[in-house]
């Protein structure tokens, strides 16, 4: 006789992150439908560490209604859970998540049908129209979820085959042994799997290449937290729609992984809980690669893993800090520039590592470090006056090297002013830059440094500090000592800091 039940648990064997994300989404999912309407046909039980499921003729009796209206399409063309209804999610988000799902797990042409032609749609974004374009969505793989699930009978098939759709990144090994290395589910998994897109968490990227265009690599992030609870995870999901449109944009994968973290535990606005519901994640970025231009590839993945409390409240500050920037084009799109100081401070975090580590990266080319002055040096500023440093000395060096800039601008100042001139700020910012970023070693940094020291004069800072500072001329961590050096460039804001000039680029 066939068995009338089905359970689900958390930590069952086979259960991965994705499968406990999808655990997640199926008990949001019947969390908001009336069991009354399916008690002819059977019924669960939803508990803390798991869903089972009783069916009292076949389980398509059961499931096949419940898919059916678990995944819908709103009369404008936009993906919709039934799950995320009851929120108070905003139109313009809800046009985002469609945008993020398409370019994450069913971002494959046959994974759904798109009209022919793009709509538009009007939004109002702080107090302004913003108009979108996007192309409909009719119907998607997960509403056709029952032909892969049941037999002809109503009964579950033993041994699925899975797609992109429902496990992103698991592909088959080898065309010519695709029976061999294809990837295969359960029923209890693919139920799991299925329910995936509604559980995570989703971001899009906007992050910027030393030439100063868009990454096309990195398009959207899926971010899965570590659930231990999903009674709690369904409430604190919440938090997740009801959450702003700027923070759905971010740099990288830190910085999608600790906003996800910050996001579910707010308790209230700008206000974390002492110990977090959940404190660690998967992050998976999805992009297009130059060999697979048709479709989105894996590109990225990191585990944020143990964070505490005081770590991801770093993190809000740094996300209050250096916030996402809105434009709105000539044509009413609105886009979202990222901060790519806190997506490196984000990765640092996530890492245990110092906040400012591997700044260089973000001060290697000119158009880089014009873009980084213009737009966030007040932000860099700020994070520099209110951060933690690991280290006093760290903290010394910065200081006296804005010291040695306001020295060496205001002598800069001063001779042009004897000489009728327009000082030149912008070309003293990109000498230091390009002289810091040319050390390789040691003894070349120590070299650069002795003379931004020397050109700026009397520094009270480098005077009273100098056994302090010492460590950081002569220890063997130079790369440290030039990223706090690029950094208090990046930061300096007094005379002469706000003479850059660049336009934003919409690319």
């Amino acid at each position: 006789m066939p068995e009338k039940s089905l359970t689900l648990r958390l930590f069952d064997p086979g259960m991965t992150h994705l499968h406990r994300v999808g655990l997640a989404g199926l008990y949001m999912t019947l969390k908001s439908l009336n069991p009354a309407e399916y008690a002819e046909a059977g019924g669960w039980d939803l508990q803390p560490q798991g869903v089972e499921l009783h069916w009292t003729r076949t389980p398509r009796d059961l499931l096949a209604p419940i898919i059916e209206k678990s995944f819908g399409v709103s009369p404008e063309g936009v993906i919709q859970f039934l799950a995320h209804k009851s929120s108070s999610i905003g139109d313009l988000s809800r046009l985002l998540l469609h945008r993020a799902i398409l370019l994450t797990y069913l971002q494959h042409g046959r994974t759904r049908k798109l009209a022919a032609k793009e709509r538009s749609l009007t939004f109002q974004f702080e107090e302004k129209p913003v108009v979108e374009s996007f192309k409909p969505v009719s119907s998607y793989q997960n509403q056709n979820a029952t032909q892969f699930l049941f037999t002809k009978n109503g009964d579950f098939i033993k041994d699925i085959d899975l797609a992109g759709w429902l496990f992103p990144g698991g592909v088959v090994r080898h065309v010519a042994h695709s029976n061999a290395t294809a990837l295969t589910a359960d029923p209890k998994e693919f139920l799991a799997l299925l329910y995936a897109p509604v559980g995570s968490l989703y971001f899009l990227i906007s992050h910027k290449d030393r030439d100063g265009k868009y990454d096309k690599r990195k398009g959207a992030a899926l971010v899965l937290p570590h659930i231990n609870n999903l009674a709690s995870y369904c409430t604190i999901y919440n938090r997740y729609l009801d959450s702003p449109v700027q923070r759905l944009f971010v740099d990288g994968l830190g910085d999608a992984g600790l906003m996800a973290l910050t996001i579910l535990n707010l308790v209230e606005r700008d206000v974390l809980i002492g110990n977090l519901e959940i404190n660690s994640c998967t992050v998976v970025t999805l992009g297009t690669v130059t060999w697979a231009k048709q479709q989105k590839t894996r590109t990225g993945l990191q585990q944020v893993r143990s964070l505490n409390a005081p770590r991801l409240k770093f993190f809000d500050l740094a996300w209050r800090t250096l916030q996402n920037r809105p434009y709105i084009t000539k044509n009413g799109n609105v886009i979202f520039h990222t901060s790519p100081v806190r997506g490196l401070l984000a990765d640092n975090i996530a890492a245990g590592l110092p906040w400012y580590q591997g700044f260089y990266q973000l001060m290697s080319s000119k158009e880089m470090a014009n873009q980084l002055k213009k737009f966030e040096g007040k932000g860099v500023h700020d994070m520099v006056e209110k951060a933690t440093w690991p280290e006093e000395a760290d903290q010394l060096l910065v200081k006296a090297m804005h010291q040695a800039l306001r020295n060496r601008y205001g002598a800069l100042a001063q001779r042009a002013k004897e000489r009728g001139e327009t000082p030149a700020f912008d070309r003293e910012f990109e000498r230091i830059r390009t002289s810091l970023m040319r050390s390789k070693n040691a003894p070349t940094l120590r070299a650069e440094l002795a003379d931004i020291f020397a050109r700026g004069g009397l520094n009270q800072t480098l005077q009273e500090h100098w056994p302090k500072l010492l460590s950081l001329f002569t220890g063997a961590d130079w790369q440290r000592a030039r990223d706090l050096a690029l950094l208090a460039l990046a930061s300096y804001a007094g005379k002469g800091a706000e003479t850059i000039t660049i336009t934003e680029k919409e690319d």
